[in-house]
């Protein structure tokens, strides 16, 4: 039948998917393939450089797992799992199994990257490593950020290292290809190695309270709130690319609507859903450019986060604006613990952070308030909020995570250009009040206008709402929001005006690029000023519009 001869060990990643998955389809090009899965529980903590698992994400992948079994089973395969150091392991199934060749998508996360090419010398030095095969191939990005060069002459037309410029870079480097069927069948092995169930990786492991004794299963919502599998992500694919993309331009701010998004983050972190089959999908809505243009810039958004760490490996823990680290931060822990648990008294960035740990998802325009309000009102270190979207997001992704709160704490390529106040009485992103009302139920009877600012109801409205600011929901830790972000802005500049050999003639930041080049890079007006004295510099004036 064609079939190389041997046995090929296909090695999943983040690529938890039979259809448009490259690996797996070259895979079952041998006589037989055992399929792996791997999980290295050290490893996955010093990847991330945060200090800790990612651990709603670990159960999404526990169930997901379960799911890719289920789904390898019905072409007559299997999944074997496996922990341990990923070297050891994988080396140790190749000799047991006697495998010809090794195939696996790559994945870009340095420190992952870098495991990646352990393993092939590993496996290189077993007794029949030498002969192997051992082949890799794309399917986590549209762009690798090693196909985006990081000089070249007219490559960004703007600031470094943003959006649009990146977007043009990657496209001069030819059209996405399309996505792949997934296979008809997959030939097994005479004899399968032992396939343990998946609960022994241990991913989804949960608590057993000391008070009572029983198992604290905070993975529930998670498993109930979202349809977890290659099936579910093609499901909530079809949905969004049928109907809510249509209104994602016009709708994506909106948390109190359903479908205003396209909750797809998970499942392309998982790899249930590939970034070339979301990328066909709007090609293929048959709406106009003007409907999707932003859905499919968020792709390359997210190859720009890869293109960022690929070239700052340590962002996750280090600013790439370095001397942004030495601000003196607050560190009031007080208010840092009721930020996490939703107990802030601003119900827009409780509701979020409440959403964040029943589901492990938050709205993504709320995930900016909510990064704004601990960055900017709080006035806290960026990385506390970097840890805590790790650990308790499903869709945790190291280059997606670091980006966000890197320009949210005013240290990444491109600062944001925003404030984000929690306490408007009708925001954009809830305006009827539902999503409030759904997160934070004690509010529920609050007339409309006061839902996002219950300080300012009257007694009156208080009362006759059940509403009792302290006792039945958390009064302000932040009572004064002008005063608290002129704190902020204050503890910015200081550290600007102690490091003024970062700023250029125009009061922007310059960084160092890996290869030792200095670029601008983006520099909100209020914090820019003079490298001679480090008085405020004045905004530029505006150029008259030309008309004719």
């Amino acid at each position: 039948d064609g079939k190389r001869p041997g046995v090929c060990v296909m090695w999943f990643r983040h690529d938890l998917r039979l259809a448009d998955n490259q690996a797996l389809l070259r895979a079952t090009d041998w006589e037989a393939v055992v399929p792996v899965y791997v999980f290295s529980p050290e490893q996955e903590i010093a990847a991330a450089g945060v200090g800790l698992p990612p651990k709603a994400s670990q159960v999404w992948r526990h169930e997901s797992l379960e799911a890719l079994r289920q789904s390898l089973q019905r072409l007559g395969s299997d999944l074997v799992v496996r922990r341990g150091p990923a070297p050891a392991t994988i080396r140790s199934l190749v000799e047991e199994v006697g495998a010809s060749a090794l195939v696996y998508n790559e994945r870009y996360e340095p420190t992952e990257a870098e495991m990646d090419e352990r393993v092939v010398r590993e496996v290189r030095a077993s007794p029949g490593g030498p002969r192997m095969v051992v082949e890799s191939y794309e399917g986590y990005l549209l762009y690798p950020p090693d196909v985006v060069p990081l000089r070249k002459p007219g490559q960004w037309a703007g600031h470094w290292g943003t959006l649009m410029p990146f977007l043009r870079s990657c496209q001069g480097t030819g059209p996405v290809s399309a996505p792949l069927a997934a296979p008809g069948s997959i030939p097994a092995p005479a004899t399968w190695p032992a396939r343990p169930e998946i609960a022994s990786l241990g991913l989804a492991d949960m608590p057993v309270s000391k008070k009572t004794g029983k198992v604290v299963d905070w993975g529930r919502g998670i498993r109930e709130a979202w349809a977890i599998s290659e099936e579910g992500g093609r499901a909530a694919l079809q949905r969004f690319a049928g109907g809510g993309l249509k209104k994602y331009e016009s709708d994506r701010s909106r948390a109190d609507v359903e479908g205003t998004v396209s909750k797809l983050s998970p499942y392309m972190r998982h790899g249930e859903v590939s970034p070339r089959q979301l990328h066909f999908a709007i090609l293929g809505s048959g709406l106009p450019k003007d409907l999707t243009k932003t859905m499919a810039r968020r792709l390359h958004w997210r190859d720009l986060a890869y293109f960022h760490l690929y070239h700052f490996p340590d962002m996750s823990n280090k600013g790439i604006r370095a001397h942004y680290d030495k601000t003196e931060w607050r560190e009031d822990s007080e208010g840092l613990r009721a930020w996490r648990w939703g107990r802030t008294g601003f119900p827009i960035v409780d509701a979020g952070m409440r959403e964040l740990r029943a589901t492990g998802w938050m709205h993504q325009s709320v995930r900016m308030v909510v990064a704004s309000f601990l960055t900017e009102y709080l006035g806290e270190d960026w990385r506390h909020g970097l840890r805590v979207f790790h650990s308790e997001l499903v869709d945790a992704d190291l280059a997606i995570n670091s980006m966000m709160w890197q320009n949210a704490g005013r240290s990444g390529i491109d600062q944001w250009n925003f404030l984000l106040p929690p306490d408007t009485s009708k925001p954009a992103r809830d305006p009827t009040g539902n999503y409030v009302k759904k997160w934070c139920p004690e509010l529920a009877k609050l007339p409309v206008q006061f839902v996002h600012c219950p300080w300012t109801a009257s007694a009156a409205a208080l009362r006759e709402a059940g509403v009792q600011l302290g006792v039945t929901y958390p009064k302000r830790v932040v009572a004064d929001l002008r005063s608290a972000r002129e704190l902020t802005k204050k503890a910015v500049l200081a550290m600007r005006r102690a490091n003024l050999h970062f700023n250029d003639d125009g009061g922007y930041d310059q960084i160092v690029l890996p290869d030792g080049s200095w670029t601008r890079v983006f520099t909100k007006q209020e914090y820019r000023i003079s490298r001679v004295d480090g008085e405020l510099l004045p905004p530029p004036e505006k150029r008259p519009r030309a008309w004719g």
